[in-house]
């Protein structure tokens, strides 16, 4: 048992030892009809040599890096911005400062400027004369005064009654009138005067009415006119407004009354 068991433990003296690797063949030289090319072997390489830059050509490059840096700045700006300090103007502002709006402006300006000189200097020739006499025309085709005298001197009392300067004022003939009318009554203009008489009123009713006795005359007299006394009438609950001479204004359609003069009278009457 303890011979089989080294038997075991050796190998077998009778199979060969392994021997070197075989030996390779050697390489195969050029072929027989091969040649190197005719001619100088190559050169080594060299690196190329770099030119001096000069002063003129790096301050170039440096604006140009200057350029790239701004366009990149640019470039993180949101479309539609504007570097600060360069805001945009509004729209009305460049409306305002456009070239055809200044020009529009100017020709209006200039129309304006045409017609005030015209109407200064060739204007209507009657625009100064009062409206009894040119009434724009109207008293020639309308009824605007009264159509006889004694409607002519009830309705200065009736436009007092009620305050009114303005329906009491263009009664009467010319602005000369109006004044005698307002200095009768120590008033610095006709509408004062108006005022000052209104306020005196205690019954507009009974004011706006005066009574006209039979005795009052409203013949014309030569020149057409008529006069006609305060004191000749029957005023109630306010002030007598003098004597007034009225005629009939020249083409008016009805023969329409205006007021021509105006005199003071004692207060009381006599």
């Amino acid at each position: 048992m303890m011979v089989s068991v080294a038997d075991n433990e050796h190998p077998d003296r009778d199979q060969p030892t392994p021997g070197p690797p075989p030996a390779l063949p050697p390489p195969a030289g050029p072929p027989p009809s091969w040649h190197p090319p005719a001619g100088p072997p190559p050169a080594a390489w060299q690196p190329q040599s770099i030119p001096p830059v000069d002063d003129e050509q790096w301050r170039q490059f440096q604006e140009f890096q200057r350029f790239q840096e701004f366009q990149r700045a640019q470039g993180d700006m949101p479309s539609g911005s504007h570097p600060s300090g360069q805001k945009r103007r509004p729209v009305w502002l460049r409306a305002l400062l456009s070239k055809w709006l200044r020009r529009i402006v100017f020709l209006l300006v200039l129309l304006l400027a045409v017609n005030w000189a015209y109407q200064h200097y060739f204007g209507n020739p009657d625009e100064d004369l009062p409206a009894s006499q040119t009434g724009g025309g109207k008293t020639e085709r309308t009824l605007i005064f009264a159509t006889n005298p004694r409607t002519a001197v009830r309705m200065v009392y009736d436009d007092i009654a009620h305050t009114d300067p303005v329906a009491t004022c263009r009664r009467f003939e010319t602005p000369e009138v109006e004044q005698q009318f307002a200095n009768h009554f120590n008033a610095p203009d006709c509408a004062t005067a108006v005022q000052r008489l209104g306020a005196e009123v205690t019954s507009r009713t009974d004011y706006s009415n005066p009574r006209f006795p039979p005795s009052v005359d409203l013949t014309p007299g030569p020149d057409g006119s008529v006069v006609v006394s305060s004191c000749a009438l029957e005023v109630r609950q306010g002030p007598r407004l003098g004597q007034f001479t009225v005629r009939p204004i020249p083409q008016s359609k009805g023969t329409q009354w205006t007021i021509s003069r105006h005199e003071a009278e004692p207060n009381p009457c006599r």
